[in-house]
C-alpha cells in the first residue's frame, strides 16, 4: 500500500496552520492503517518481505497512536506530555528512515547481504531479559534490538541535524530543566519567591518547536512508508534470487 502524499507548502503559518497540518496528516495516515500482511502472496521462498512489512505496518500503527496523543496534548497545553511523545515519534521515525535505508541497500547493491539480522532486531528484538532467567537450554534467546542512536545516525546520513533536533525534545522528555523548572515555576527576584504553574513563564515558544517536529516526523515517515512501496518489488526479485534452498522457508514456518 502507498498513501497518497500530502502537499503542503512551507511558510510562515500560523500556529493554527500548524496544528492543521498534523491533524491532516493524522487523519491520513489513519485512514490507510494496514490490516493484515499476506506473507505468501509476498513471497512464497523468503519471509524477508513480509518480515520488511511487518515491521513497517507496526511502526504507523504506532506513529498514529503517538501523534494523535501528542497532538490532543499540545491542543491542552500540556507540553511536557506532548513533547515526550513527539520524540518517541521521532525515534519511531528513525526506525522507519532505517529500514528503508536497508532496503534500499538491497536493491541499490542486488546482494541481499545481512539483511536479515537487522530485520530480527527490528521485528522481535528485546532490550531486557526476564527476571530470574535461568538461561537454560530451552530458553528462547531473542535477538537484541538496534540501538535508537544506530536509527539516528542513519537519519543524519540523509538530513543532518536529525539528532540534534531530537536532542532538544529529549532535554524536555526528561526531568532537566526544560522540562521542569522552565515550564513549571518562574522566580520574583525581588520576593525571592518561587511560584508554580502550568507553563508559568508563557511556552508559545516551546509548543511551536515541539508541533514543528512533530510535523517533521509525520512527513518524514509518510515519505518512507511510500518509499518502502516503491522498493518492494525489486527487492523480492533480489531476495528470491538470492535464497539458498535450504533458507526457503514460507513465512508460518
Amino acid at each position: 500500500m502507498v498513501m497518497p502524499e500530502m502537499q503542503t507548502e512551507r511558510t510562515e503559518e500560523s500556529f493554527g496552520n500548524l496544528m492543521d497540518e498534523i491533524r491532516d496528516r493524522l487523519e491520513l495516515f489513519g485512514k490507510n492503517l494496514p490490516k493484515s500482511v499476506d506473507g505468501f502472496a509476498l513471497s512464497q521462498v523468503s519471509k524477508l518481505p513480509w518480515k520488511v512489512l511487518v515491521y513497517r505496518e507496526s511502526l504507523i500503527w504506532r506513529m498514529v497512536e503517538l501523534g494523535r496523543g501528542a497532538f490532543e496534548n499540545f491542543e491542552n497545553d500540556k507540553l511536557v506530555a506532548a513533547i515526550v511523545l513527539t520524540c518517541v515519534a521521532l525515534e519511531t521515525t528513525a526506525a522507519l528512515w532505517y529500514l528503508c535505508a536497508k532496503v534500499d541497500t538491497v536493491v541499490e547493491s542486488k546482494i541481499v547481504g545481512d539483511i536479515d539480522d537487522d530485520l530480527m532486531k527490528m521485528v522481535v528484538g528485546i532490550a531486557t531479559t526476564a527476571p530470574n532467567a535461568d538461561n537454560s537450554a530451552t530458553e528462547v534467546v531473542m535477538p537484541r534490538p538496534i540501538k535508537i542512536k544506530a536509527f539516528l545516525k542513519q537519519v543524519d546520513r540523509d538530513i543532518p541535524g536529525f539528532s540534534h533536533q531530537y536532542g532538544s525534545l529529549s532535554e524536555y522528555a526528561h526531568p532537566n530543566w526544560a522540562g521542569t523548572s522552565l515550564l513549571y515555576s518562574k522566580d520574583d527576584t525581588e520576593t525571592g519567591v518561587t511560584y508554580f504553574g502550568q507553563n508559568i513563564r508563557g511556552a508559545d515558544n516551546t509548543k511551536r518547536i515541539g508541533v514543528h517536529n512533530l510535523i517533521v516526523a509525520l512527513a518524514m515517515f509518510e515519505r518512507s512508508y511510500n518509499r518502502i512501496s516503491e522498493l518492494i518489488p525489486a527487492f523480492i526479485k533480489i531476495i528470491e534470487g538470492g535464497v539458498r534452498n535450504e533458507d526457503n522457508q514460507s513465512p508460518d514456518e
